[in-house]
């Protein structure tokens, strides 16, 4: 007995022999044709701009791109999102900030630490930031960036990790510098004017050693040991900051005001808090938050006196000595233009995390981006949404116009704020812990000044906004005021300022030149138009329905309504 065999049964037997002959042999394949000029990235949605301000733009796709770079891989996607400037010349600044407690390290969201940084910093607001450098969390959990760490000229930990973690600095004038940074021997004592400027600044010897040495010694709280400090002059001072780093070095930083000076005893140290015993015999918890600058050689002789302000810390040297805010990161990811760590077998660099980067492009300006990633972007939405490893982010990066590029803290930490048109922040990503925001040690921010002016929706009409000058010392020290709206400028002479002539329900941003203390200074704010409203009020009865006119604004009235009910006319007059 004969079979039959179709031609569609023969083309299936060939293709499973055909299966059968690979699988015994090596498996190549080959890229797909990607649709952007990486040939490792795909864009899987339309790419959504929104322009927030100080010439700060926002970016948020969906992405593919090949794992690890690995032709033996799969592309992935995620949600990547992402902040870039214009320029520099719209005076933006790159800072990075920790939200303080005085005794020691903490932690918190970007959003709060955004919020904190503006508290901390009148006259200037943040457009957009993201979380920044490593931080101890588990161990020996301190809070405190995993590496060397300055913010506005402050050195908060001076240990520094080398090799693949280094340092990202950020001078004053908006440059950067990048790598292992150089840092002074001994510790600086700075001495400050009643006006803040830096009087004088001497060494420091020696910090939280067994005995004072020539010249100045500090000791902090930390310091438990009783001390014999018989012979030298203590200058008792009373910290609003002060940090003792948990690296190998143990660096300290210290910031506030000598109290006192005197003698020094023996039995002594200083204390966070001191017991003090009352009159009725009962005790009290006093803090005193205190700080020891020892003297043996009246090197401060002269110098110091009641409620001086003083800061102890190391300072940057040589190419970084201009620095001001700094950030530490774990591998450089894109140098030159060249995206590195293509194939890696280490699990940190080629394992799909969430991802937080920073980088610049050729002119300087930065970028900071976020990578989601782990799947569920919250409890209730469930996409895929793969992260990406080292070399897929540094792909990304380079399609995002950077030249240079590095890895910043990620998994649940990678979050990217946005300031919203009613001044407070949005989180842009999809954190992977179910959508909410992790604390973490520090954060990096672009910044612009305080427009000092503010418009509430509430004042606006159809076609009008007020402007109006915000409370406070800062605002009020604003000078030259213009304000350009729309392609026209405006003067701000007194502190309100109507503009008419404008497009109803939309959003506006403003530019606002001013001058304060002899700087000419630019900034922006957004303002809106109401939605039209005609004035027509429709109310139900039990036979029909009344309708009745109201006056809407001071520019726009319903001057004549005609009702056209089944064909039948009905003027309202």
């Amino acid at each position: 007995m004969t079979k039959k065999i179709s031609k569609l049964c023969l083309i299936f037997f060939m293709m499973i022999a055909l299966g059968l002959l690979v699988a015994q042999n090596s498996i190549v394949l080959v890229n797909a044709k990607t649709n952007t000029d990486s040939e490792y990235v795909n864009t899987v949605t339309d790419l959504k701009t929104t322009n927030l301000l100080g010439g700060v733009t926002l970016y948020e796709q969906k992405m593919s791109s090949l794992l690890n770079g690995d032709e033996g891989k799969r592309f992935q996607e995620h949600f990547v999102q992402w902040v870039d400037l214009a320029g520099y010349g719209s005076g933006v600044k790159l800072v990075t900030h920790t939200k303080q407690t005085a005794d020691s390290w903490s932690a918190a969201t970007t959003k709060a630490c955004a919020q904190d940084w503006e508290k901390s910093h009148p006259g200037w607001i943040v457009i957009a930031g993201t979380n920044g450098d490593f931080f101890q969390n588990s161990g020996t959990i301190t809070w405190e960036p995993t590496n060397n760490f300055m913010a506005d000229g402050n050195m908060y930990r001076a240990d520094v990790i080398g090799g693949y973690r280094s340092v990202v600095g950020i001078n004053e004038d908006n440059s950067v510098i990048v790598g292992m940074p150089t840092i002074s021997q001994l510790m600086q004592l700075y001495i400050y004017n009643e006006d803040e400027t830096v009087r004088e600044k001497l060494p420091i010897q020696a910090y939280n050693v067994e005995k004072p040495v020539d010249g100045l010694t500090l000791y902090t709280k930390d310091y438990v040991k009783s001390l014999d400090l018989t012979g030298c002059t203590v200058y008792v001072g009373e910290y609003t900051l002060c940090r003792i780093s948990n690296g190998a070095k143990k660096t300290v930083f210290v910031k506030g005001q000598i109290k006192s000076s005197r003698a020094g005893t023996t039995n002594e140290s200083p204390k966070e808090t001191r017991q003090i015993e009352l009159e009725d015999g009962t005790t009290k918890t006093l803090i005193t938050r205190e700080f020891y600058i020892v003297d043996k050689n009246a090197t401060l002789e002269g110098k110091i006196s009641e409620n001086t302000s003083v800061k102890c810390q190391f300072d940057y040297e040589g190419q970084w000595q201009n620095v001001q805010n700094s950030v530490g990161y774990v591998y450089q990811m894109l140098d030159n233009g060249t995206s590195l760590h293509q194939k890696s077998t280490d699990s940190f660099v080629y394992t799909d995390h969430p991802r937080t980067f920073i980088g610049f492009k050729a002119d300087g300006t930065p970028v900071l981006m976020v990578v989601d990633g782990r799947g569920e972007t919250s409890s209730t939405v469930k996409k895929d949404n793969y992260g990406v490893s080292l070399f897929e982010g540094a792909e990304i990066m380079k399609l995002a116009g950077c030249v240079n590029a590095y890895n910043l803290d990620g998994g649940g930490s990678s979050t990217l704020i946005a300031r919203n048109s009613s001044g407070g922040f949005d989180v842009i990503n999809r954190p992977s812990d179910y959508g909410n925001e992790r604390s973490t040690g520090n954060a990096v921010f672009l910044v612009i000044r305080d427009p000092g002016i503010e418009s509430v929706l509430a004042n606006s009409s159809a076609t009008t906004i007020q402007l109006d000058r915000k409370k406070g010392d800062y605002a009020q020290q604003l000078q030259n005021v213009k304000v350009t709206v729309d392609g026209k400028t405006y003067d701000m002479s007194g502190d309100s300022l109507t503009i008419g002539g404008l497009k109803e329900n939309t959003t506006y941003s403003i530019q606002v030149d001013f001058e304060i203390d002899g700087e000419a200074c630019t900034s922006s704010l957004y303002a809106q138009t109401k939605a039209y409203d005609p004035g027509i009020d429709i109310n139900p009865t039990s036979n029909g329905f009344e309708v009745s006119v109201r006056k809407t604004d001071e520019y726009i009235e319903t001057a004549k309504i005609v009702l056209n009910i089944e064909g039948q006319t009905y003027p309202l007059e």
